[in-house]
């Protein structure tokens, strides 16, 4: 079973990949990125940026334009990927930061049907 990432062009979005890299090569599984598009000619970017990071192979992409539910998005594409976790970035800068994750996580975290890692940035 693959681990799942979730993509974003941040410093937390990319501190989650090079994690997730990490987790699936000492694992030894693949590696399947998610990430929920605001247009689907998104798509070629997206694909630019992981490979920046991941490097050009060792990894997939799945994509959807979001319906103004990213993380509802993303938690259909964590489903299709039929990974055993998922891989997912944090602020978490300051006191308060570190004791309440965003939103956003804090639904991905609730909703997902496999366990999540939560990556500060570094």
């Amino acid at each position: 079973m693959p681990v799942a990432v979730v993509h974003a062009d941040t410093p937390e979005g990319r501190s989650a990949l090079q994690a997730a890299v990490r987790e699936a090569a000492d694992r030894r599984q693949s590696l399947v990125v998610l990430h929920p598009l605001d247009e689907p000619d998104e798509v070629h970017t997206v694909r630019a940026q992981i490979g920046e990071v991941a490097g050009p192979h060792g990894w997939e992409l799945l994509s959807a334009v979001h319906d103004g539910d990213p993380v509802g998005t993303t938690v259909q594409l964590l489903d299709r990927s039929g990974a055993e976790r998922v891989v997912v970035g944090s602020r978490g800068r300051t006191a308060t930061g570190k004791f309440l994750v965003e939103r956003a996580v804090q639904r991905l975290i609730a909703e997902s049907p496999v366990p999540v890692l939560v990556i500060k940035a570094g």
